[in-house]
């Protein structure tokens, strides 16, 4: 039987397993199917939070394993956004070198038990929800081919909102984590 405070957790595993689904039904062109687990992956990803707070189940693997789970699904839906035309590359490199900077400074600070100090922000939480809309809109394209240019271009317009978020939360992070490693060193 699965317990209450076991839920998040199972919730962060699922995301996990998202990505090789993605990537099957992406390439068999079951664009429905794409929307769902988008709007599946934010849900989960919400509330995998939101129930490991309420039901006090916080623990250090769902700590870990939820940011990477997010990453993992973002950069593998921008990839394979670009490999079809509908992301700017040069926007999903931006987007994808931000998420691995900033796991890196997270691995760097927890090592020395500061990882809280880039405790997410509202702005970063902000820079998700533009990255989920973008997403959103950019997988609607090839089921209204009849408006896919529109559809692009908001979906473009989205994605360049989180890339400018992307470039100044992932900043504030890195001069955060620079100048606590710098008093680390000092001590």
């Amino acid at each position: 039987m699965i317990k209450l405070k076991n839920i998040p957790n199972l919730l962060t595993f699922s995301r996990l397993l998202l990505f090789p689904l993605w990537l099957l039904i992406f390439y068999l062109d079951y664009y429905y199917f794409l929307l769902i687990i988008i709007i599946y992956s934010a849900l989960s990803d919400y509330f995998d939070g939101f129930l490991a707070r309420k039901l006090n189940g916080e623990t250090l693997i769902g700590k870990t394993l939820d940011p990477i789970a997010d990453k993992i699904f973002t950069c593998t839906v921008l990839l394979t956004f670009v490999s079809d035309s509908r992301v700017n590359f040069a926007i999903a490199a931006i987007i994808i070198t931000r998420e691995i900077v900033i796991s890196g400074l997270r691995e760097t600070l927890s090592i020395y038990n500061q990882s809280e100090v880039l405790a997410v922000t509202i702005l970063s939480k902000l820079k998700t929800a533009f990255q989920f809309l973008a997403i959103f809109i950019l997988a609607l394209m090839p089921i209204s081919l009849e408006y896919s240019l529109k559809i692009h271009q908001i979906g473009t317009l989205f994605l360049y909102i989180t890339a400018i978020l992307t470039i100044y939360t992932g900043c504030n992070y890195a001069i955060k984590s620079i100048n606590v490693i710098n008093n680390i060193k000092k001590d």
